[in-house]
């Protein structure tokens, strides 16, 4: 078995101008594995600590790699358990959520490489270690967030992601193409309205002066131009309720609203009357359980209500909101927790509850990652967030995703 020979780090740029951490795991046989860390802008309160970069380099060029250097890093549940008991908080406040994820999906990688498969394929076994290999790959369908507001952009809109999601029925290329017609579908439309076509931090057009109807109205439009809206094509939106709740209300500043759970719940219900939408994340602050849980029993036999800070990632705060019934689907960023044992747990639990999966980037990626694609595949995820089908970081994920559709399908 290889071991692990050395552990560097180093600070570069995302996609926000921001310095992040990057981790290279070197093995004994050659083999190396690089990882990045993402940053969010809205983040759930229960996130683990993302640490100082200039520290988070130190901790993991020294501290880490001295301790790790020699173990086998194919025992990921092993060495992720070395690196939690290292830290010994229950949010990473120590190490840093980000040195220790770095370091878990970095030494995943150079695994990988030394076993010659795909990474993909070896997350696969990791998750699934009696799957048979030569099954069939669920692709994940593509969720195109195509208007920014909120904490992702500059303009006044409080919602923050309001997105396209091709049918569930159709193959991923399709999907993707389907995606890159109505964004620029989406371009024209507003130009010819004399709106800015300026984008947020994920892609996403970001004009201002919009209201979430007036949001939702642009892409029922560009949709429908080309494709069969609510058969072909449907809506959703990251409200990122707990980014605009003060003093037990919700602020919609560009309506000049303040509602209560009950009206924000009646005005949801008035726009799935309106509207095909199949997706809404975060409808609520993440502590206004109550408001979860009525709302998941009134709407959930029809719609995706997701928890994204509801339950970051982590095992623990998932049974709550199972045990609850406070959601039926979650976002999957492994960031949130800190390292892939604890993710593919978080995973394995959803899907036993029959919860959706939804496998998502961060606000503030780099140019080269593409974990997420691979960890979708592996776990057999149902959609994926990354952004809208433009800016370098947000395409090399869907990018990745159509190469490995197509060597499956040739």
């Amino acid at each position: 078995m290889p071991k692990i020979k050395s552990i560097t780090c180093q600070k570069i740029l995302n996609s926000r101008g921001d310095w992040t951490i990057e981790t290279k795991v070197t093995l004994d046989d050659g083999s190396e594995g690089s990882q990045a860390i993402p940053d969010g802008a809205s983040k759930g309160e229960n996130e683990a600590v993302y640490i100082p970069v200039d520290k988070a380099v130190d901790i993991v060029s020294t501290a880490i790699n001295d301790v790790l250097e020699g173990e086998d890093p194919t025992e990921q549940i092993v060495l992720d358990k070395i690196l939690l008991d290292m830290d010994g908080t229950t949010n990473k406040k120590h190490l840093g959520g980000n040195s220790i994820l770095s370091v878990s999906l970095a030494a995943a990688k150079a695994s990988a490489k030394s076993k010659g498969l795909e990474l993909y394929e070896y997350l696969a076994r990791l998750y699934t270690p009696k799957k048979d290999p030569s099954a069939e790959l669920q692709f994940p369908v593509p969720i195109f967030n195509i208007i920014n507001g909120g904490l992702h952009s500059h303009n006044n809109l409080s919602f923050q992601e309001f997105m396209a999601i091709p049918s569930p029925s159709l193959p991923f290329d399709k999907a993707l193409e389907m995606g890159v017609k109505v964004y620029h579908n989406l371009k024209e439309i507003l130009i010819k309205d004399g709106l800015d076509v300026d984008v947020g931090d994920e892609g996403g057009f970001a004009p201002n002066n919009l209201t979430t109807a007036k949001a939702l109205q642009y892409i029922s439009k560009a949709a429908s131009q080309s494709y069969k809206l609510g058969e072909q094509i449907f809506m959703g939106m990251d409200v990122a309720a707990g980014s605009f709740y003060m003093h037990d209300a919700y602020l919609i500043k560009e309506e000049k609203k303040t509602l209560n759970s009950e009206k924000m719940s009646q005005m949801y219900v008035d726009l799935l009357t309106t509207y095909p939408l199949i997706y809404l994340e975060d409808p609520f602050y993440e502590s206004d359980a109550d408001a979860w849980a009525k709302f998941t029993k009134s709407v959930g036999s029809r719609l995706m209500v997701v928890g994204d800070d509801l339950v970051v990632t982590n095992p623990k705060f998932l049974k709550s909101a199972i045990d609850r019934k406070l959601a039926n689907a979650v976002i999957v960023k492994p960031n949130q927790v800190g390292t892939l044992t604890e993710t593919f747990e978080f995973v394995r639990n959803a899907q036993q509850a029959g919860m959706k999966i939804i496998v998502s980037h961060r606000s503030g990626e780099t140019g080269e990652d593409t974990f997420i694609a691979d960890l979708a595949i592996a776990v057999g995820a149902d959609f994926i967030k990354s952004g809208a089908p433009v800016r370098g970081e947000r395409v090399v994920k869907y990018n990745r995703l159509l190469q490995i559709f197509n060597a499956q399908k040739n």
